[in-house]
């Protein structure tokens, strides 16, 4: 089953002519269960592709289905928007309440959910990223990290079968951006489909695919494994290698040649280890 299924999308934000294409022919799909990276750089139309998602914005051309839901049809913004739920980048443009609970709360009476159940759903959101016990914690209190969860935490509670996060760790230290890609490694465990929005390569190291747009333009779609060694078309996106597949082929012209390119710290230090 294909949780997405985009064909052809064009996207200008001045007019449907202009050649100046946020997204321009876009066309791919993301299946159930399945974590995709869609990167590149600042501008290249990542946050533009994944609104068009969450149906904040719609095709000006082409077709798109999010969850079995036809995103032209003007009677499924709701359902497709309660099916896809979305992260931004800053978590505070989130909250609606300055009480964990509370800012929860909000967004299950908003579409609908009894009051019965609110507390149990509140419950269990926290739980799953990890956030506990912080039900009357106040959010001006919190970290950056912490902050983000419980953004995730308020999307959760909805229960959409598609997860959105747009650069959602853009704004925060490496242990803040290590507790939220491990919420999302968990969530996509648990059966959750999981897009993420990110400049950040390293991150996609995690992904089941990856997408690589450059001015609006999917220019390739493959595994970390296809993707992320190769340097021709990583330059043509302006995006930089991770740092162990650059060490792989500093090492290659220096003469000494890695048992396979590493795409992680980790496996770079285990092939490094091989060599007698």
């Amino acid at each position: 089953m294909q949780a997405v299924i985009a064909q052809h999308l064009t996207y200008s934000y001045l007019s449907e002519e202009n050649k100046n294409r946020a997204i321009d022919d876009v066309s791919f799909q993301v299946r159930e269960g399945e974590f995709l990276a869609i990167l590149g750089h600042n501008g290249c139309g990542k946050t533009t592709l994944a609104r068009h998602l969450n149906a904040l914005l719609f095709p000006q051309k082409g077709e798109l289905v999010v969850a079995g839901l036809d995103a032209l049809a003007n009677a499924n913004i709701w359902k497709i928007r309660k099916a896809c739920g979305m992260v931004f980048q800053n978590p505070d443009n989130q909250f609606v309440s300055s009480v964990v609970d509370e800012d929860l709360s909000f967004g299950l009476r908003n579409f609908g959910i009894s009051e019965e159940e609110i507390p149990g759903r509140v419950k269990w959101a926290l739980e799953t990223v990890g956030m506990a016990g912080y039900e009357k914690q106040s959010t001006h209190f919190l970290s950056g990290g912490q902050k983000q969860r419980i953004a995730i935490a308020g999307v959760l509670a909805v229960e959409p079968d598609i997860l959105i996060f747009d650069e959602v760790t853009s704004m925060l230290d490496p242990e803040g951006r290590r507790d939220v890609l491990n919420t999302m490694g968990r969530l996509r465990d648990n059966g959750k489909t999981i897009i993420m929005i990110s400049h950040y390569i390293e991150e996609a190291v995690m992904a089941d695919r990856i997408v690589l747009l450059h001015d609006g333009k999917i220019l390739g779609i493959g595994t970390p494994r296809e993707i992320l060694p190769d340097l021709e078309l990583l330059s043509r996106t302006g995006l930089t290698p991770p740092m162990a597949v650059k060490a792989y082929y500093d090492l290659k012209e220096a003469g000494i040649e890695l048992s396979g390119c590493p795409l992680t710290k980790e496996e770079l230090v285990e092939k490094l280890c091989q060599l007698r």
